[in-house]
């Protein structure tokens, strides 16, 4: 999660117009008539996991940690890309965001700036990527070049940021930016910095489980998220609500985290936990106090990492996660028929796509009814029963509530798994037969619904498999972070290339509300690329 493989060299270049394939998704929803079409267009040299946001104006940033903080914008809609300036030629997990004036912000974990090693900062740009300006602590007696814009005494892993004016029509060097991120060497817990100046300077680290909102139920939130959440979490996202919405100013983070009982075994990194947990924690004062808030518990056995689940706020502020697990299974007999080599013949065991939502800021999440309070019984699945195989990589961007567009990488083959769920490292790379699969042919899907605010079974669901038939990548995909072991470093044996790194991402243009994706093509192209919606994309109207 926090050491990155080098870039490979590009080798082919172009541009691909490709059809939809509808189906249905939800038990007994018929798929919408509102028919996605999707073009594909080369980035870059060849990167993994990017990060993509859109501005209010429709560009668009792309963002790979491989080889430096390597930048890319587009200002017609993803057609072509050109390379933005560098902030820092180090880097490892890296993230961009906007803000309602069109001011880019960037993070990167590990930059060569700071002393500190395992740090996060936050670079700023208001001229479209042409210069940075980086992002000042305010612990005192220290700087940036000292201990980075986070200054986390624990370390940091997998940063995030959101970024927002608090009033329509403030400008930039008001805005609100929250980086937000797990520790590398403490309990593993998720903590912010927040500026309330553009970005200009930043607050000491804050936990976001540790000063519970005064009310019954916010300490009870923080004593159940530490009790799941201690030494074993992995951060999604953060958001903002905008201004001029209920609740304007929140910020909300989200992460998943596996129980209490696998805490009890002890801390590690190797990720070998099943997190089954999401969580949400929302401030309404700048941090002062938080209120955790348990979004859905798939069960002990169900794992949601893969090795992320993914994150976003809509036009309102309303909290969506996206993730892959494998919910219908039972761990010991998926675990037993991998080792025997019967897995593919039992469709229990495959990981599927699913969406939980809030309608309220974080606080219910699908109607509530779940394990806790506030918490959903049952989440929306967006891949039909049709659409067998593994499904991996979930991303999310959302639009007016209940408008949400996902994607995600998906493999005909059904991953092996563990006796505890948890994929098999090197599940799909065919080395061992039969517990090794494959090397499995991966595809990148995208699936959009309009109508979330029905409840989950009843919402529609129209998917595409954006990259025809194409492979985007062939082999394993490895969801341990930095306990894969990687091809590169001349392992060869288990076949678990960390090229893709661990995720992709997408983003709504508010402008024409169609989607784009962000994702590396390591198979045929070898190139950082750009999945771009041009049908089917939300009507303005549906928009505020």
């Amino acid at each position: 999660m926090s050491r990155r493989v080098p870039a490979r060299a590009a080798l082919l270049s172009g541009l691909a117009v490709l059809g939809v394939v509808a189906l249905t998704a939800s038990p007994g929803a018929t798929a919408s008539t509102n028919h996605q079409r999707w073009s594909i267009a080369n980035v870059g040299a060849f990167g993994g996991e990017p990060s993509l946001a859109s501005d209010p104006h429709g560009v668009l940033y792309d963002v790979t940690p491989s080889g430096g903080m390597v930048g890319y914008r587009s200002t017609d809609h993803g057609r072509s890309w050109k390379p933005t300036a560098v902030p820092d030629s180090a880097s490892g997990d890296d993230c961009v965001t906007t803000d309602q004036t069109g001011a880019v912000y960037e993070c990167n974990l590990a930059g060569s700036a700071e002393k500190a090693p395992l740090q996060a900062d936050v670079w700023k740009s208001t001229n479209g990527g042409r210069s940075w300006v980086q992002g000042q602590t305010t612990t005192p007696g220290l700087d940036a070049k000292t201990c980075a814009t986070s200054c986390s005494p624990f370390g940091v892993d997998r940063d995030w940021l959101a970024a927002s004016v608090l009033k329509k029509g403030d400008r930039t060097d008001k805005a609100r930016v929250v980086l937000m991120y797990h520790d590398f060497y403490g309990p593993s817990s998720i903590w912010v910095n927040i500026s309330n100046d553009g970005g200009k300077t930043f607050s000491k680290i804050d936990n976001v489980m540790a000063t519970p909102a005064v009310s019954a139920g916010a300490v009870t939130g923080s004593l159940a998220a530490e009790g799941y959440t201690f030494c074993s979490t992995v951060p999604a996202g953060v958001g903002i609500v905008p201004p001029g919405k209920p609740h304007a100013g929140r910020i909300i983070v989200g992460w998943i985290a596996s129980d209490p009982a696998e805490d009890a075994a002890g801390c590690n990194l190797s990720q070998y936990e099943t997190f089954h947990t999401l969580w949400v924690s929302y401030s309404d004062d700048d941090g002062t106090t938080w209120t955790p808030q348990l979004a859905y518990d798939a069960g002990v056995g169900h794992d949601t990492s893969s090795p992320f689940s993914a994150f976003t706020v809509d036009s309102d502020g309303n909290p969506y996660f996206g993730f892959v697990t494998n919910a219908d299974s039972v761990a010991p007999v998926c675990g037993a028929e991998s080792s025997a080599g019967m897995v593919q013949h039992d469709y229990t065991c495959e990981y599927n796509m699913y969406v939980v939502w809030s309608k309220d800021g974080g606080a219910t999440w699908d109607g509530g009814g779940g394990t806790i309070p506030g918490s959903a019984a049952a989440p929306y699945r967006v891949n039909s029963t049709q659409e067998t195989g593994t499904h991996w990589f979930p991303a999310i961007a959302a639009d007016s509530p209940g408008h949400v567009a996902v994607a995600y990488l998906r493999t005909p083959t059904i991953l092996p798994v563990g006796p505890s769920g948890k994929a098999d490292p090197g599940g799909c790379s065919g080395d061992y037969p039969p517990t090794q699969v494959g090397p499995c042919k991966w595809y990148l899907y995208a699936a959009e619904s309009s109508n979330l605010t029905l409840p989950p079974g009843k919402a529609t669901w129209m998917v595409t498999n954006v990259s025809g038939n194409l492979p985007m990548h062939i082999g394993d995909i490895c969801n341990l972070g930095i306990a894969c072991v990687d091809d590169d470093l001349g392992t060869k044996a288990v076949g678990t290339s960390r090229s893709l790194l661990d995720f992709i991402q997408e983003a709504i243009d508010p402008v024409t509300g169609c989607a784009h994706i962000a994702y590396a093509d390591d198979n045929t192209f070898n190139r950082l690329r750009a999945a771009n919606q041009i049908g089917g994309c939300f009507p303005r109207s549906h928009r505020r």
